[in-house]
């Protein structure tokens, strides 16, 4: 083989060894490669068989811990629904711990309550079998984990203490701490929610008790100093009444003027007092009857005329001929509103004449009374009708009085749904109007004052069951005089046992006595089938009195004081309707 030939040879074959060891490289390079791959491949497996089975339990867990928290809200809201329909009971508290220990994950469960009110529940409710619970201490977080994690206290929160503490023993995850902590803090708000809402109740409660006990008492003590100032005021003007018969010489009968001139002003005292007391405790009530306008204001005209005419003042009152003829409303409670109001007007006028003027407007009754006195200043006009208030109060003024009438009257024409106002100018006098809206009726039944008649009254037989010896004194010489001699009895029992043998014409009793009080022994008699007149001689004025009278069976009430004919007129009026033929 020619050398050339071998040249070319030797070098091809150097060209394919290069070739060779080249491929062979790059299959090592390339296994090399694949073996690094496939390791690579094998972590990224591993990692993820890994992650898959944390997700995998996490999500078992994120599952077990939302059936936790949906049966604890499911628990909460029985309960929630529960407790504000009813107060918390010894048995819904022991129910609320067992069905939280029946929860999954909860094995045991105790209720600490500790409240200072002891109209509330107290005491400690456990349900399950906790191995220990760990001492109750206040802390600043209202949620304590034991050092294990494996006991929850919640503190129950009350204002600036605690009411007591909801403690679970549980086997959870740590990072479920945080959703257990504000599940159990929303069952102590309820707790504390239901707590507070049966302290404000018994709170309500008990000044609801309170307040009805005060109303009590002070209707107790209105009707009792009723009775205790009336009955010997009625002793000392019925006597002044009397003495007025009887012959004085001219320095006696000063003393006997001045004396009921007295008396009578501590009567308006007494009853501007008892009149205000009754408006403050409600016990005063307007009483709607037909009466007569016309001749409640000539009874006014009467009263008025000689008493201004004394202090040398003129007093004019005018009547509106369009004034119904008959009205429906309360004739006394009227007639106090002119008599305090005219009384008000006499006493600040020095000079010069009062002025009444009455008419009907606009379907009102409506009367103006105008004085030409001193008048008011305008900085006291917005406190005129405030009880007790005084223009002057000082110790030398010149004006006696308790500072009563002008707010006695607001009170009553508030009470009748009307408008009191008034107009002053000082050094000019002062004008009050009044309107009142009352129903005419058409009634054309006369509607007249009793008066005095010319009746006999000595053939009748009166009791008089009073336990004051000075009234018993006092009605007898006032029966006396109408030629009646009464039999005289001290208290109810001893009138029941005298009418049993001996009945009468009528009975005159009075209502507050010891041993049997006129109340139950006016019930006793009627039971018994007496049924004769009982009339009242009582001192209560107030509404539960005067129902009280009525109800107990008897027939009509004459007001302490009362006067000899106070007396006349009732005996008169029941004379006649005992005497009246029957059919």
């Amino acid at each position: 083989m020619p050398e050339d030939e071998k040249a070319d040879l030797h070098k091809q074959i150097a060209l394919l060894t290069k070739k060779v060891h080249r491929e062979h490289q790059t299959k090592l390079a390339a296994e090399k490669l694949l073996e690094e791959k496939s390791r690579e491949l094998y972590l990224a497996q591993k990692i993820l068989e890994d992650n898959l089975f944390i997700i995998k339990n996490r999500s078992e867990q994120d599952i077990a811990l939302l059936h936790l928290k949906t049966h604890l809200e499911s628990v909460l809201l029985d309960f929630t629904q529960m407790f504000l329909k009813q107060h918390p009971s010894g048995e819904h508290l022991q129910r609320l711990v067992d069905e939280l220990a029946d929860i999954e994950h909860i094995h045991s469960c105790r209720l600490n309550l500790t409240a200072s009110d002891g109209s509330l529940i107290n005491g400690r409710f456990i349900a399950g079998a906790p191995t220990s619970w760990q001492h109750e201490t206040t802390q600043e977080n209202l949620c304590h984990w034991s050092d294990e994690g494996h006991q929850l206290s919640v503190f129950i929160k009350g204002g600036t203490r605690h009411l007591g503490a909801l403690q679970v023993e549980l086997n959870t995850p740590k990072p479920w701490q945080e959703t257990i902590e504000k599940q159990l803090l929303l069952f102590c708000d309820m707790l504390h929610s239901a707590y507070q809402r049966q302290a404000l109740l018994n709170r309500t409660l008990e000044e609801k008790r309170r307040a009805e006990y005060s109303e009590r008492t002070a209707r107790d003590f209105v009707a009792m100093i009723n009775h205790e100032l009336r009955t010997p005021l009625s002793g000392l003007l019925g006597s002044a009444d009397l003495m007025r018969d009887t012959q004085m010489t001219t320095h006696q009968q000063q003393l006997l003027k001045t004396m009921h001139q007295s008396g009578e002003l501590l009567e308006v005292i007494i009853n501007d007092l008892l009149d205000i007391s009754k408006m403050n405790a409600g016990m005063l009530k307007i009483i709607d009857t037909k009466f007569s306008p016309e001749q409640l204001c000539s009874m006014i005209q009467n009263i008025f005329t000689t008493k201004t005419a004394e202090l040398g003042l003129a007093f004019e009152l005018t009547f509106d001929e369009h004034i119904p003829a008959r009205l429906l409303g309360d004739p006394d409670r009227i007639k106090q509103l002119f008599v305090n109001l005219i009384g008000n007007a006499i006493k600040f006028t020095d000079q010069g004449k009062i002025s009444v003027k009455v008419d009907w407007v606009q379907e009102m009754f409506h009367f103006t009374i105008s004085d030409s006195g001193c008048g008011i200043p305008k900085d006291k006009l917005a406190h005129i009708f405030e009880p007790f208030f005084q223009v002057n109060n000082a110790s030398n003024r010149p004006h006696e009085g308790t500072g009563l009438g002008l707010a006695i009257c607001k009170l009553l024409v508030d009470e009748m749904k009307g408008e009191i106002s008034l107009e002053s100018s000082e050094d000019e006098g002062t004008q009050f109007s009044v309107r009142l809206p009352l129903k005419a009726t058409d009634d054309t039944e006369d509607v007249t004052e009793d008066e005095e008649m010319d009746v006999t009254l000595e053939r009748l037989t009166v009791l008089v069951v009073e336990d004051s010896e000075v009234n018993r004194l006092l009605i007898s010489m006032m029966l006396d005089k109408l030629k009646i001699k009464p039999y005289l009895v001290n208290n109810g029992q001893q009138a029941i046992n005298f009418l049993a043998d001996k009945p009468v014409d009528i009975v005159l009793m009075d209502c507050r006595m010891p041993i049997v009080d006129g109340f139950e022994a006016t019930r006793r008699l009627r039971h018994s089938g007496y049924r004769q007149p009982i009339i009242a001689l009582t001192a209560g004025t107030t509404t539960l009195e005067i129902d009280k009278c009525f109800e107990s069976g008897m027939d009509e009430i004459i007001n302490k004081p009362y006067k000899l004919i106070d007396i006349k007129r009732v005996l008169i009026k029941w004379y006649q309707r005992i005497n009246q033929p029957s059919g």
